[in-house]
């Protein structure tokens, strides 16, 4: 905190000079070693809170999410390959945003807010575009959400070999209620 150090087992009123006068006839001898910026806050039990919820939260919610669909939306056949390359592309931005932050969060950069702010700036901009391009896949089978993806000229090949399955799939089905 501003305007406070530690002396002698105590937070007291004080610059970097040493506490102030009044203080340090009370608890701060002579002999005693002042440190300024170490008082600490009362409400820093808090953020501990904050932080304990956010990881709860995202680790049930959010935190699956990308690998589930991930393990969802590509065809078959690239499956394993574009996993892979999500993953790493996954990591990298991770390792990026580790690099970056001490530096962002300089008060010559853009100060701890200013990271943050840029941060979810980024997260809101992904969150939109996801939220207008990518499909509800629930209750699809992988093949149905394969076809979902699909765009025109992507190969009629690909296309009969997912109308073919799906008829096999259906022949069973219908094979299975008789």
């Amino acid at each position: 905190l501003d305007g406070c150090g530690f002396c002698n087992g105590a937070c007291m009123a004080g610059n970097s000079d040493g506490p102030f006068a009044q203080d340090m006839t009370a608890s701060c001898p002579a002999d005693a070693t002042w440190v300024y910026h170490s008082c600490s806050n009362p409400y820093g039990w808090l953020s501990v809170v904050f932080m304990v919820m956010y990881l709860l939260t995202f680790g049930c919610g959010m935190g699956a999410m990308p690998w589930t669909i991930n393990s969802e939306i590509y065809p078959l056949k690239h499956r394993s390959v574009a996993v892979s390359i999500s993953t790493g592309t996954n990591w990298i931005s991770n390792l990026v945003v580790s690099a970056t932050f001490l530096t962002m969060s300089d008060p010559s950069a853009l100060t701890a807010y200013g990271a943050f702010a840029l941060y979810g700036v980024v997260a809101l901009v992904g969150f939109v575009s996801l939220y207008f391009a990518l499909p509800e896949t629930k209750g699809l089978s992988l093949e149905e959400i394969e076809l979902l993806f699909r765009r025109p000229g992507d190969g009629d090949e690909a296309q009969a070999g997912a109308d073919t399955f799906s008829d096999e799939v259906n022949n069973e089905q219908h094979a299975l209620i008789q």
